[in-house]
């Protein structure tokens, strides 16, 4: 993501922090972009021991992310028990800078946004699972606690595939046509919704703190802008798409989290079923999520290189990754 503090937009925001009393008046803390997400922006604001975490949109543009309904779920989530940082302010557009930003707790931990990190390189079977048992314990919470919209409806997927279709109606070009023949097969026999739980969307390495011991622990999760309510194998699809596949086109967010290469984890088969064991949860039709999840993906990365604000989507490579991982976990399921 492009974007830097300036001055003036540093010493606003610290003014803004200092009438919220969540930094001394009479401090100067330093703050620095962290993470390697290419959406909303993450800073840390630090001073001496204490330490806080700035999320905010990057420019006002009609399609921005939303960075205030993410803040707003994750206190819903906050309430609901989920494994997520403790969002402590929040500032409208002009509060504070001249996007939407709020501020949440700070939580010491690893992230592993490139190689494999001593020493959760010694347990690669302890990282998998924590990380499979992590994604079931959210799908266990009361999902009505953030949610007033009903949790049974057998026809939510459909709609949720036709909302992403009708995005790439007017799409030109061979990424066009190769997104909307994909869907044309996705379309053959969407599966009914299950029972709607909560659902991340974004659930990939990259996303997860660990503590920094063994046996491998997740300290938090990451970047809830995408969660919502939904059928809780979409959340397993983007699993499947993100974790080493033999046999199926490696993905770009297999290359956001290339440490899963670099130990002996576990096959993915493993860890759906140790999800079923720990939810009790039926996992009909996986491969048709994770190939509506693969294609749903490619049509956001194009979209984003179609607006050329981030230099990480200026390729055509992504989406032929995406789009035929879809295609072999399709051919997976007609086998």
């Amino acid at each position: 993501m492009e974007w830097s503090w300036t001055e003036p937009e540093r010493e606003r925001m610290l003014a803004w922090l200092k009438t919220r009393k969540l930094v001394p008046h009479d401090s100067q803390p330093v703050v620095k972009i962290i993470g390697d997400g290419h959406s909303n922006i993450t800073s840390l604001v630090e001073l001496g021991d204490s330490r806080l975490i700035l999320r905010h949109q990057p420019v006002i543009r009609k399609n921005a992310p939303d960075v205030l309904r993410e803040a707003r779920h994750i206190t819903k989530l906050n309430t609901a028990g989920a494994l997520a940082p403790q969002v402590l302010a929040m500032a409208e557009a002009g509060e504070a800078l001249d996007v939407p930003l709020y501020v949440m707790q700070h939580v010491s931990g690893i992230v592993v946004s490139g190689d494999l990190p001593e020493p959760l390189r010694q347990d690669p079977n302890g990282m998998a699972h924590a990380m499979i048992d992590a994604l079931a314990d959210l799908h266990g919470l009361d999902a009505a606690l953030v949610t007033s919209r009903p949790l049974n409806d057998p026809q939510a997927n459909r709609s949720h595939f036709a909302m992403i279709r009708g995005l790439i109606d007017g799409l030109d070009g061979q990424e066009g046509q190769a997104l909307r023949a994909m869907a044309d097969r996705l379309d053959d026999r969407v599966p009914d919704a299950a029972r709607q739980c909560i659902v991340h969307s974004d659930f990939r390495l990259g996303n997860l703190m660990w503590t920094p011991d063994l046996p491998p622990r997740l300290a938090t999760v990451l970047d809830w802008e995408l969660s919502t309510t939904g059928d809780p194998r979409l959340d397993l699809g983007y699993f499947m798409i993100a974790y080493p596949a033999p046999g199926i086109t490696r993905t770009p967010l297999q290359d956001l989290g290339r440490a899963l290469y670099q130990a002996d984890f576990p096959p993915i088969a493993e860890l759906l079923d140790r999800y079923t064991a720990r939810t009790g949860r039926v996992l009909a039709d996986l491969e048709w999520f994770a190939a509506f999840v693969a294609w749903k993906t490619a049509v956001f990365y194009v979209l984003s290189r179609q607006r050329g604000e981030d230099r990480y989507y200026d390729t055509d490579a992504h989406c032929r990754g995406f789009l035929g991982a879809s295609a072999d976990h399709l051919a997976r399921r007609n086998n």
